[in-house]
């Protein structure tokens, strides 16, 4: 294991909760919310649905960590550019090194297995608690919803079950956070919505993206480990390809949700940020893997805020 290192308390909370990829969990839950305000003033539910999220989005980056140390596949992937300072420094200006996760926390000394377990119980537990008044207030629908949640998040890596390296991690990702961006609508109007259902799909199909781009770098270490990732089993020569069809899933949904809501168009001012990240895997050095992640990053959020933007433009607008 590396040796631990000086880190302010910032820098440890950022690398032990992974804030950067906790952000686009809570902002899906704030647009289905947003959605919702549209229709209801339901603002206590507003307000505890995202908390509920954050709490869950914790839980899951850290668990995912602490079970990526235990299988040692974090390790490996992060020895093959540890030793190599040149290396570390190209990636490193690629990332916003005060924002950007840079490691698994347990494998730099961060944080021990005896706390990691204790923070996931103590995460979940709070998860657990916020969602005793959104039961109330919603019905039992949540406790389903969160026991869905619960289990695609916690066996996301978590043996035996390790959806991540049987190919169906991407899967996983990309329901988790359709049904986020979903469900925290549908659970204060409870009603059906076209559009809702599409930005939700296109808010899941970036976050598969990210997570696809994300572990391509790791792609060795996967290998190595008995893993088959969705790289793995289609190999990564096809990422290029993989990642194109994604996009185009994703601003197809875009524009399916801005046929049944027209201020949803500014979801395509998204569109620069994925059509710059599959050039960047044209450039052929050592780096290409990891060009495309804050792309695709900054894409999954710009459409998160855009739809945030477009609705509150759009009930401005209805209100003149």
């Amino acid at each position: 294991m590396e040796q631990p290192v000086a880190y302010t308390s910032w820098g440890k909370i950022k690398e032990v909760l992974r804030i950067a990829y906790t952000l686009p969990f809570v902002l899906a839950s704030v647009v289905g919310v947003a959605f919702a305000l549209t229709v209801t003033d339901q603002y206590l539910l507003a307000l505890l649905i995202p908390l509920d999220v954050l709490f869950l989005a914790l839980f899951v980056n850290f668990s995912n960590d602490y079970f990526d140390h235990k299988s040692g596949v974090d390790s490996l992937r992060f020895s093959y550019y540890d030793d190599d300072p040149e290396l570390r420094e190209e990636i490193a200006k690629l990332f916003n090194q005060k924002v950007f996760w840079s490691g698994n926390s347990l494998d730099r000394g961060i944080i021990t297995e005896t706390q990691g377990r204790r923070l996931m119980v103590l995460l979940a537990i709070a998860a657990i608690i916020i969602s005793i008044p959104i039961i109330l207030l919603a019905g039992w629908i949540v406790v389903l919803l969160g026991l869905i949640a619960l289990a695609l998040a916690f066996f996301y890596t978590a043996p035996p079950v390790n959806l991540g390296a049987r190919g169906l991690g991407e899967v996983n990702v990309f329901i988790s956070f359709t049904m986020i961006a979903f469900f925290s609508y549908f659970v204060i109007v409870q009603e059906f919505s076209w559009p809702v259902l599409f930005v939700s799909l296109a808010i899941g199909g970036g976050a598969m993206v990210m997570r696809v781009s994300d572990e391509a770098p790791g792609y060795p270490s996967h290998v190595q480990k008995g893993e088959k990732n969705m790289l793995v089993r289609f190999g990564l020569h096809n990422i290029a390809k993989i990642e194109t069809m994604m996009v185009v899933f994703i601003y197809a949904c875009v524009l399916l949700a801005a046929f049944f809501e027209p201020f949803l168009v500014l979801l395509f001012l998204t569109l620069p940020l994925a059509l710059r990240a599959l050039r960047m895997l044209k450039i052929d050095d050592r780096i290409r893997l990891w060009r495309p992640i804050p792309q695709y990053l900054k894409m999954t959020v710009g459409l998160e805020v855009l739809a945030i933007i477009a609705l509150i433009a759009r009930t401005v607008w209805t209100s003149l």
